[in-house]
């Protein structure tokens, strides 16, 4: 249930709880703050801290490099680097067998394959299988079967049993013959196994299985495997349907099977093989076959057109006798009839037949937008709220790669995404006909977020603030900004913004500034950077013209001074004003700040883009630095080579800068009473510095010897007691942890096993440091969008 209850941390207003799990979007008012984190009905969240939180910085340990990441950021599912579902079985007792490419279950460790059913949740099945797995199938006397890939593999070729104890390999496919260059010359791999009673099938590219010739198709009776006579595949078979051993039917992109000629798909009759053809050859054919339970009629799915009128679909049909009939008139690509994109799977409940894959639009005759999965009902299609990418292969269109129905009435997903409609997921969700639910083990913590997050800010020691893209953080909706407790858990900013969050500053009392690429709902009321005043969303003034990466305040220091906010980025106007990528909000105006930047120049002589990366006030001065992407600041032109500082009225530059056009400083911070800068620099001067860089008073000098590999990408910086941390795209050596360090004041290391992709930003608590990016795993443990390195006791 939800309650209404008063939050007593840092100034917050009375707050409304939301917890979201149905199949539509909670409305959330901008009055309106989300809490409770999803830790289910326990009473009032805890207190943060009370108002002794506001009033200090957080309390480091004597060694702020030592402690473990800290389980509970993902999201329910599987989990690993850039993890997949593609293969699912069920059986009798309940239990779902989920496949493909992840090493985590929940927070089980589980290679490739793992079972689930609702009352425990997530488990092992032994050790996994090494590789990806590609099709599952369940015996009558329940042994689980997997077709997977072996080691350093990426086709499955062998299958293997599962007793309930222990995987024995079952068969394999003969290896390809490759080619000068070590690849294989023909995939001979296998797409799909099925039971049919006892027989086992196996479909896909191979020629042999078991030393067995058998071409395409493959069954094994018992222990012996055989093929059909004369049957040929020109192309793969992916897909089987068979109600009997004398209906058998699959699909794929063969265009004759040597015995008969066929586009697609063809049925076996006991006695003979009988064409169900495409009328276009140059479709790639099925991906999946089942069978209508309400008239036993074949249903493909795949990527293909029945005509070319221009005014169907296309991907999902049935055979009527002598035919393909779409249904539906099928579905569709972004732009409308004409058009269509894959079909991945095709599933018959009670509820009705669900499609999900590549597509984005259906109803030929009034297109409707969709993304991957829809449902015909009642001689309609209907949109059943989407799946979506919002971690990993972010942008892709092909999010699913499995449709099934399963034996309590629901349809399952499978895939690429990690968030369907309003339910945080990863890469598997069930859905009953009404309301999406996400695989889960009760008890376990799931604070992941639904997409990427580039900026954290804390509030004194009370709590911080996620920004970044995102729809959902957590289990509530959060719109690309929250706040987040460990204890409390996330509360949504009012409606959040439309867009992305690039850059938070607090400002106290529950007061802070976003900026970045976004707008309010509607769009008229701000760009680019909002204030969020504890209860609602404000504009500065006209707001600015283009992204802001960056935000300082200077706090009132009498009662008669202002605040006063300072943005930077890659924009020409703040409000009226001209302010090329600098400028300062006062309260009530904006004004430009130090007159402007002069570009690095390019190979041809021409003049480039700026940009402000970084700001921050030197606490001693009140001076501010200014770093990004610029060869000289001011109307005179002071060469300063991307970082500077301006003390109010004019520049002045830090040695000879860092870098040149392309390697610029992207984040600012103090440590040990001295200036840090980190980013794409290699130099400064004739100086090497390599992407961590110290100022010593008059010169830039190495943070330690950060020895990185390929094209690294610093990005992010936090001082943590004394210890330095920074964050970005960085490999530091096979077998070592990626994207995140940390530097001790001697030697700079990965942090563990480090995060799967990209890290953007960092901040210290007093529980450790939070770490925020694109990645989904951090350590061994998935973590989608912000985990926590957690101190040591």
């Amino acid at each position: 249930m939800s309650i209404a209850v008063a939050l007593s941390a840092c100034g917050s207003d009375p707050v409304l709880t939301d917890r979201d799990g149905g199949a539509g979007d909670a409305s959330i008012g901008d009055a309106e703050v989300v809490v409770d984190g999803g830790r289910g009905d326990a009473g009032p969240p805890p207190v943060d801290g009370g108002p002794a939180c506001a009033t200090r910085d957080p309390e480091f340990p004597e060694d702020p490099t030592a402690g473990a990441w800290r389980q509970g950021y993902g999201n329910p599912g599987v989990g690993g680097d850039l993890p997949n579902v593609n293969s699912i079985g069920f059986a009798a007792d309940g239990t779902v067998y989920i496949g493909g490419e992840f090493t985590t279950a929940g927070y089980q460790a589980a290679r490739n394959i793992a079972a689930w059913d609702g009352a425990t949740g997530w488990r092992p099945m032994g050790e996994g299988l090494s590789g990806r797995v590609r099709s599952i199938a369940v015996a009558s006397d329940g042994r689980v079967f997997a077709a997977y890939a072996g080691n350093d593999d990426w086709e499955a070729r062998r299958i293997a049993s599962w007793d309930g104890t222990a995987w024995t390999d079952l068969a394999a496919t003969d290896d390809p013959e490759l080619d000068s260059s070590g690849f294989p010359l023909e995939n001979d791999a296998i797409e799909e196994i099925a039971f049919v009673g006892d027989t086992l099938f196996a479909v896909g590219s191979f020629d042999t299985i078991e030393g067995v010739e058998a071409h395409g198709v493959a069954r094994l009776d018992g222990t012996t495997w055989s093929g059909y006579a004369g049957l040929a595949p020109d192309r793969t078979v992916e897909a089987i349907s068979a109600t009997s051993l004398t209906d058998v039917c699959i699909g794929g992109s063969f265009s004759t099977l040597g015995v008969v000629a066929s586009r697609g798909a063809a049925c076996w009759n006991g006695t003979a093989w009988q064409a169900r053809p495409l009328p276009f050859e140059h479709y790639i054919g099925f991906y999946d076959l089942q069978r209508d339970p309400a008239d036993g009629s074949l249903v493909g799915a795949g990527d293909f057109m029945l005509d070319d009128t221009g005014t169907n679909g296309g991907s999902i049909a049935r055979w009527v006798g002598d035919r393909w009939e779409l249904v539906g008139r099928g579905v569709m690509s972004v732009f409308g009839p004409g058009s269509t994109s894959g079909v991945r799977g095709v599933a018959f409940v009670p509820s009705g037949m669900y499609v999900g894959g590549a597509f984005r639009a259906i109803d030929a005759e009034e297109p409707r937008p969709v993304n991957a999965v829809a449902r015909w009902r009642d001689g309609e299609w209907d949109d059943i709220g989407g799946v979506y990418a919002e971690v990993g292969f972010i942008g892709g269109d092909d999010n699913v790669y499995l449709v099934a129905g399963g034996p309590d009435g629901s349809v399952y997903f499978g895939g690429l995404f990690t968030r369907s409609d309003s339910v945080a997921v990863s890469h598997i969700v069930r859905y009953d006909g009404t309301y999406w639910s996400a695989l889960r083990t009760p008890g376990e913590e799931y604070e992941g977020v639904a997409g990427s997050v580039a900026a954290l800010e804390r509030e004194a020691s009370c709590a911080i603030y996620v920004g970044g893209t995102f729809s959902y953080a957590g289990p509530i909706r959060a719109n690309s900004i929250a706040r987040y407790t460990r204890d409390g858990g996330y509360q949504a900013l009012g409606q959040g913004v439309s867009g992305s969050v690039r850059a938070i500053e607090s400002l106290g009392e529950g007061r802070i500034v976003a900026g970045g690429a976004f707008s309010d709902e509607s769009g008229t009321v701000f760009r680019n950077v909002a204030l969020w005043d504890g209860s609602q969303w404000r504009a500065l003034g006209g707001s600015v013209d283009g992204e802001v990466a960056a935000l300082e305040s200077v706090p009132m220091d009498s009662p008669d001074s202002r605040e006063l906010i300072y943005v930077g980025g890659d924009f020409e106007n703040a409000g009226e004003v001209p302010a090329e990528d600098f400028a300062m909000w006062d309260g009530e105006v904006w004004t430009a700040v130090g007159g402007g930047f002069t570009g690095h120049l390019d190979v041809w002589g021409e003049e480039t883009g700026t940009s402000v990366r970084a700001l921050l006030r030197d606490p001693a001065t009140g001076d501010l630095i200014v770093a990004g992407d610029f060869r000289a600041a001011g109307p005179d032109g002071l060469v300063v080579n991307n970082i500077a500082r301006w003390d109010g009225e004019q520049w002045h530059a830090y040695g000879d800068g860092l870098g040149a056009r392309s390697q610029v400083p992207n984040a600012l911070t103090f440590w040990n009473g001295r200036l840090v800068a980190v980013g794409d620099f290699q130099s400064s001067g004739e100086t090497t510095v390599r992407h961590v860089a110290a100022w010593n008073g008059t010169a830039w000098e190495a943070v330690g010897e950060l020895t990185l590999e390929g094209f690294p990408h610093v990005i992010a910086v936090e001082a943590v007691g004394s210890a330095l941390y920074v964050g970005g795209s960085m490999q530091f050596g096979e077998g070592q942890g990626t994207h995140v360090a940390v530097y001790d004041g001697t030697t700079w290391a990965p942090l563990s096993d480090g995060a799967s992709d990209l890290v953007e930003a960092l901040v210290g608590m007093d529980e450790g440091v939070y770490v925020g990016g694109t990645f989904d795993r951090t350590g061994t443990s998935p973590s989608v969008g912000l985990s926590l390195w957690q101190f040591a006791p």
